[in-house]
């Protein structure tokens, strides 16, 4: 039987974000196992890389990456992945905050999505008009859903990440730039600025050396189970406003440990 939250919920929603290359769906399992072991019970909602649309699709777009020309794969990638993560995050709610919840783990979430969105439009391969679409699309579906309980994202150098990714040898990766990965590192320090100022739990994770689970697991539970008032204030505005987490520069910063 899963620990109850003081809240009443049984579930609990976890999203964990990271660079490509570092770990993050081995992190998800890892997390998600050490739940079941200290008694919540745990599902990993992992990428659809799999399926046939997303070879589709990401083939499409590296090879935009690769040979630095435009054809409307950053695009057509970016538009696909935002409808599954959305498909994904509305279940992962259903699982975790319904009478029967569950820890759900979500690999990578429609928040972080944004991020290879904005690094395509800005390295030229999505038009402005495309981004806009793309914008205007993620805010009409994120009022439709609640933000996790916790964000977790593991901080790992892009160098590490090209590292990593070159000794997968997944075909579909090979010639991915380290300035790309460099893009997206940037991008992501934004938006986990953003997401923190907005009210979400982040949980940033130095995960250039994998640590053990059990140890993430117990942070993630007394980062949930702590009493924040600023939290709880901001929470209740980023739920009903439409958002495109990618950093203000007007806003306030907000101190690390929040």
């Amino acid at each position: 039987m899963s620990p109850q939250k003081k809240d009443g919920k049984q579930g609990l929603f976890i999203a964990v974000d990271a660079n490509i290359g570092a770990g993050k769906t081995n992190a998800c399992h890892a997390i998600a196992s050490a739940a079941n072991t200290l008694g919540w019970p745990a599902k990993v909602f992992e990428e659809p890389t799999h399926s046939e649309q997303f070879h589709h699709f990401l083939s499409r777009y590296y090879d935009d990456l690769r040979s630095g020309k435009n054809t409307g794969g950053g695009f057509a990638m970016q538009m696909f992945m935002l409808c599954e993560r959305y498909e994904q995050h509305r279940l992962a709610v259903e699982l975790a905050w319904g009478h029967q919840g569950i820890a759900v783990v979500q690999d990578r979430p429609i928040y972080g999505d944004t991020v290879f969105a904005t690094t395509a439009m800005e390295r030229g391969f999505m038009t402005r008009e495309e981004y806009d679409l793309y914008v205007n699309l993620f805010r009409n579906m994120s009022r439709d859903v609640m933000p996790p309980d916790i964000f977790v994202y593991l901080d790992v150098p892009p160098e590490e990440c090209h590292r990593r990714m070159s000794t997968r040898a997944r075909s579909l990766e090979d010639g991915v730039p380290l300035d790309y990965l460099q893009h997206l590192y940037d991008n992501y320090e934004k938006m986990i600025k953003e997401m923190r100022r907005r009210g979400v739990r982040v949980l940033t994770v130095n995960w250039e050396q994998f640590g053990p689970p059990v140890e993430l697991w117990n942070n993630i539970l007394k980062m949930v189970g702590s009493d924040d008032s600023w939290y709880e204030q901001l929470s209740f505005s980023f739920a009903k406003q439409p958002r495109m987490p990618i950093v203000d520069t007007n806003a306030p910063e907000v101190p690390e440990d929040k």
